[in-house]
């Protein structure tokens, strides 16, 4: 069922089972994981069911370190979250992913691929992807655009599937599901305000409340799970100090270090070497209806040898003029020219451009591919948008500052910082594309970045893909949580979502953070019902 917080009487006192705070992808997928289990479940969601600009508000703080948007920017504060205006790409992380790199400090994951597999089947079917499957052979047949074929394999192609528009938002997907669930509450409007422990500061007794309407009221529950983001998680940790003044789980000082992002910006330009390079598997585009995009990245193998981490590459098409819609009509006119008899009834003297003759196209076009380059205009540059891994760094983090929200409760600021990997990885790795394209006849790739520059480039962002800040380590002086979510040093408070990554990756963190928030919900249902 769904309530509104607003309608709780001040200083009344909630029991349940299970808090969870925060209705994003991590929460609701606890959330549903617990529908029809004994237990009780209560959601606090900051929001409504629609965006309220007084309530995301509440997320501002600004950038003290590299340049990145107010805070209130990358996130959405109602219900679904960020799955509101989400991308849908999706990739599952590999083995090589949670490995330590010996050249790279802080890196490593306290559990393995294998521990988190069991989960990738289910979080596929909570993030809507019609299919488990990402190699390449599965999404480049004979037919299709193809990859392309680089003379070594220290730079190699991969796939990211993309969930349709209407299926990315958990608020709108899930919605009824949790509404008719007699064991869950979703209460809208609940701002956590931290979390009360009892006097040794071990255990979490309740989660305080306010709405933004002033009344205030407490949950008290067995266990409980923060779900609020990487920024928030570590706000409600460092804020809620009554009992140990630097914050829950903050003994060693790591609540809102690591953040971490997939910085992103144009690392160069490759010249073609002919106009009409066959590049669309690295477009957005279908293949047997279901979306997909492939892009260009380091081989873990070179990632290794050279002391790297990943680094993956976008060719973005700068094109001539071109008809609209030129690929659809294509492969319509590739259709019908394969049926020479029925040319007659094309109205050619309306179409978009002059068209020759069917049977002079069908000789000289012997593919949809071939029909869609001859239409879509010529290739005059492809820009490489390189995504880094960035690598772990202490230095960058989530800090508490003087000034205070509406409800009271310390804002937070992000110094957000990159290092000498970070520019190392992005480097070497475009002077092997640029090795490997020429190689192979694609063209002449100029990096835009100098081996001596010290700065960033103007057009450096961010993912939207807020990591670490809670990061997972079974070490309590290298992590906040354990391999079980776990905050260190308390017996019953956990983190869900991308904030407990102890590296970001290769692939984009909703996958993964929904297999993490279904291996968490497993794991509270083994410990509370045995």
């Amino acid at each position: 069922m769904f309530g509104d917080a607003r309608s709780i009487p001040r200083d009344a006192t909630l029991e349940t089972d299970v808090c969870v705070v925060g209705a994003g992808a991590a929460g609701i997928t606890l959330a549903r994981e617990l529908i029809g289990s004994p237990l009780r479940v209560t959601v606090l969601e900051s929001g409504g069911l629609h965006y309220e600009p007084e309530t995301q508000a509440l997320y501002e703080g600004p950038s003290i370190g590299l340049p990145y948007p107010d805070l209130s920017v990358p996130r959405l504060r109602f219900f679904g979250g960020t799955t509101n205006h989400w991308g849908g790409i999706c990739r599952p992380f590999e083995e090589a992913d949670f490995a330590a790199r010996e050249a790279t400090p802080f890196t490593g994951w306290p559990i393995a691929k294998s521990d988190v597999d069991p989960f990738y089947e289910r979080a596929a079917s909570v993030v809507r992807l019609p299919t488990r499957d990402w190699s390449l052979d599965r999404w480049a047949p004979g037919d299709e655009p193809a990859p392309l074929r680089l003379r070594s394999e220290h730079i190699v192609s991969r796939v990211a599937q993309e969930v349709e528009p209407e299926l990315r938002s958990f608020g709108e997907g899930y919605q009824e599901e949790l509404r008719l669930a007699p064991n869950v509450t979703v209460l809208l409007h609940a701002n956590a305000t931290g979390v009360t422990t009892d006097e040794s500061g071990r255990t979490a007794e309740s989660a305080d409340v306010a709405t933004l309407e002033g009344n205030r009221f407490s949950v008290v529950a067995r266990n409980f799970v923060l779900a609020t983001g990487a920024v928030e998680n570590a706000r409600v940790l460092l804020t809620s100090n009554a009992q140990q003044p630097r914050g829950l789980g903050n003994q060693h000082g790591l609540v809102g270090r690591f953040f971490l992002e997939h910085p992103r910006f144009l690392g160069g330009v490759i010249v073609p070497s002919t106009p009409h390079p066959n590049l669309g598997f690295y477009e957005s585009h279908r293949v047997d209806g279901l979306r997909m995009q492939g892009y260009l990245a380091s081989s873990k193998e070179f990632q290794f040898a050279e002391g790297l981490l990943d680094l993956q590459m976008r060719l973005e098409l700068g094109y001539g003029d071109a008809p609209e819609d030129a690929s659809d009509f294509a492969r319509r006119l590739m259709t019908l020219a394969g049926d020479l008899d029925s040319w007659q009834e094309i109205a050619i003297p309306g179409a978009p451009i002059p068209i020759p003759y069917l049977d002079v196209i069908r000789d000289a076009l012997r593919s949809p591919e071939d029909a869609y380059i001859y239409l879509r205009g010529r290739i005059e540059s492809i820009g490489v948008t390189t995504r880094i891994e960035q690598a772990p760094n202490p230095d960058s983090r989530v800090v508490l500052v003087r000034e205070r929200d509406e409800l009271g409760i310390l804002r937070v600021a992000l110094d957000w910082r990159l290092s000498d990997v970070d520019r190392r990885n992005v480097r070497r790795t475009l002077e092997l594309l640029g090795a490997e394209i020429g190689a192979a006849g694609v063209g002449r790739l100029q990096i835009l970045h100098g081996e001596d520059d010290t700065g960033w480039p103007e057009d450096l962002d961010g993912g939207q893909h807020h990591m670490g800040t809670t990061r997972m380590s079974d070490d309590p002086k290298e992590g906040v949580v354990d391999s079980d979510c776990c905050v260190h040093g308390m017996s019953n408070l956990f983190v869900a979502g991308s904030s407990v990554f102890p590296t970001p990756g290769g692939a984009t963190p909703t996958l993964l953070l929904v297999a993490l928030a279904l291996r968490l919900a497993d794991h509270l249902k083994g410990m509370m019902l045995r």
